[in-house]
């Protein structure tokens, strides 16, 4: 059995209390160990605090600050563990005292706790949560699976976001900006890397969804031979429909029934030999004509 790690204290056995902002320590007011705040990315004094960040503040003021998660340490200091956005907007408010969720964590649970806490939100952006996994990885030892089962995701989901740390710098930072979402960067993996910035920007370009996308990646990575291979077996299963269908009207018609064209367009060709041939369509026409499809 597959020995998964757990996220190192229950949340059950945090203390709730009121805690000042001013005894609250982090970096770049945001989690200290990854969250990125709602102020553009940076710390609240690197310039004029985004619309986001003003109106989180706003929404602060009328409704009150929920929870923050933090970490008890010497001094009647806090670490801020989860919950940067708020505390950002908190201060920006002129708030002075906020809720709080306060922890007795080692330094390295601490960081464990904050990243796997940072990566259930989600206002995590794809790269940045794709950073977060790394770490969890690089610095923790953790697994894949393991990562999965601590912030509630599937492995498939985990794996899907760290392959876009494989990408060009270039097209992380059209991810990273917005122009691009992270399903079509996901997309762009398996096409070699000098070439992934042409189709993130040609992409965006033509408004491509993230299905088309992927098949303008697959037509680029597929041989010509297979190509045609691919197209000619689906042109063969339209014939076969068609056939089918011209065997089923010979049936119902009793009569000689040919077919020129394609599934898209073309004729169909009735035969008759006899003025009962003629009668028997006229019937069937007046029985068509009289059913519910015809109202």
């Amino acid at each position: 059995m597959k020995r998964t790690r757990k996220i190192p204290v229950p949340a059950s056995s945090a203390e709730e209390r009121e805690i000042a902002v001013a005894e609250i320590d982090c970096t770049d007011d945001g989690a200290q160990y990854g969250e990125r705040p709602v102020s553009d990315g940076g710390s609240a004094g690197a310039g004029a605090p985004s619309e986001a960040l003003k109106k989180r503040a706003a929404y602060l003021l009328l409704n009150g600050v929920p929870p923050l998660v933090v970490n008890e340490e010497k001094g009647g200091r806090y670490r801020l563990l989860a919950g940067g956005n708020d505390l950002a907007a908190a201060k920006l408010a002129g708030i002075s005292s906020v809720p709080a969720r306060v922890f007795r964590f080692s330094e390295r649970d601490a960081e464990i706790f904050a990243l796997t806490e940072t990566l259930k939100r989600d206002s995590v952006g794809a790269m940045e949560g794709a950073y977060l996994m790394k770490r969890l990885i690089s610095e923790f030892g953790w697994t894949q699976d393991e990562i999965a089962a601590g912030i509630g995701k599937s492995r498939p989901a985990v794996a899907n976001s760290l392959r876009l740390l494989t990408l060009a710098p270039e097209v992380v930072g059209l991810v990273e900006s917005g122009r691009l979402s992270a399903g079509h960067a996901r997309a762009l993996v398996s096409v070699p890397k000098e070439k992934q910035f042409a189709f993130a920007e040609e992409a965006i370009k033509r408004g491509y969804s993230v299905r088309e996308t992927e098949r303008a990646v697959k037509a680029f990575l597929t041989p010509p031979e297979v190509l045609q291979s691919e197209k000619a077996a689906a042109a063969a299963a339209k014939s076969a429909e068609l056939k089918a269908l011209v065997e089923r009207m010979r049936a119902v018609f009793r009569t000689k029934v040919s077919l020129i064209g394609n599934d898209k367009k073309g004729r169909i060709y009735i035969d008759y030999y006899t003025p009962e041939d003629l009668y028997r369509f006229e019937e069937m026409l007046a029985v068509l004509e009289s059913s519910p499809l015809f109202d």
